[in-house]
């Protein structure tokens, strides 16, 4: 059986390559659909920024992050996964706000929505486990929120 891990959880664990740490996590990259992971940012002390595509990684787990193969060069155009809800007739909603991820298939299985505030401290944060992703109306990228695919 696996488990979700969230994706800020991920975010400052240590990048293990062999026996050696190479870093910690620094950003986390989804595809534009926001259905996969397609690369972890890691960053060691100072240094440059290093690109490690999904399928250099080996383990995503609670406490480290296990590479096959060094990291490399960041891609010229980072993906940035989209981050306003909508509903079906272009209202915004609110915002993702974090991500769950299968470790075992670095899939993403649900969203985690913030309709504001108020909503937060009245009913929490939605779990989106259904979405689709569209170009708004200044050409980002913005999840597409049906009605029936969140739970609280």
């Amino acid at each position: 059986m696996t488990c979700e891990i969230r994706l800020n959880r991920v975010l400052g664990l240590p990048a293990i390559l062999g026996e050696k740490r190479v870093g910690h996590v620094e950003r986390v990259g989804l595809n534009p659909q926001a259905r996969q992971l397609q690369g972890v940012v890691i960053r060691h002390g100072l240094g440059g920024a290093k690109w490690a595509p999904r399928q250099s990684v080996a383990v995503l787990g609670d406490v480290s992050l296990v590479l096959r193969e060094a990291p490399g060069r960041l891609p010229p155009e980072e993906p940035a996964p989209p981050r306003r809800v909508t509903d079906g007739s272009g209202l915004t909603l609110g915002r993702v706000t974090d991500a769950w991820i299968c470790p075992d298939t670095m899939e993403i299985t649900a969203l985690e929505v913030t309709l504001g505030l108020c909503e937060d401290l009245l009913r929490g944060r939605l779990r989106l486990r259904e979405w689709a992703v569209q170009p708004g109306p200044d050409g980002e990228l913005q999840i597409l929120m049906g009605r029936n695919g969140w739970e609280v």
